[in-house]
């Protein structure tokens, strides 16, 4: 009898695991998509992110993305995608001074910062995207 309520548990266990591990990877993908807002004071405040996709390796998420202002040439790299603090997050760099750390607010909208190396410190410009499409 013992034997039965232990592996009922042991079942149960696994499938509230499979469960969470299934609604991080759906809100994960669910990143995936063309997102277009602006960063706060800059010259050329707007932006575009293209989410091509998002592949697990190992124990983290990488997605595939294009950044840039729109209507010029697109900069192809590499994301991180997280889950902190129960929001899930999409992280890059642009170059060894500035970097993108955004968080999915809800699933049309992307909110963070641009940061940029000033002096030995980061300085971060508020930044705000929305989804504009499902499709890369």
């Amino acid at each position: 009898m013992r034997f039965g309520a232990y592996t009922c548990a042991i079942a149960v266990a696994t499938l509230l695991a499979l469960g969470v591990a299934h609604a991080q990877d759906e809100a994960v993908q669910n990143m995936v998509g063309t997102w277009k807002g602006k960063v706060e004071l800059l010259d050329e405040p707007e932006r575009t992110l293209v989410i091509k996709s998002v592949t697990r390796a190992g124990d983290i998420w990488i997605a595939s993305i294009e950044y840039g202002p729109p209507g010029k040439k697109l900069s192809a790299s590499e994301a991180r995608v997280e889950k902190r603090r129960d929001a899930t997050t999409l992280t890059f760099w642009i170059s060894t001074t500035r970097k993108v750390d955004l968080s999915l607010v809800s699933e049309t909208e992307l909110r963070g910062l641009l940061k940029v190396s000033a002096e030995g410190s980061w300085v971060g410009r508020r930044m705000v995207l929305q989804k504009t499409s499902d499709k890369p």
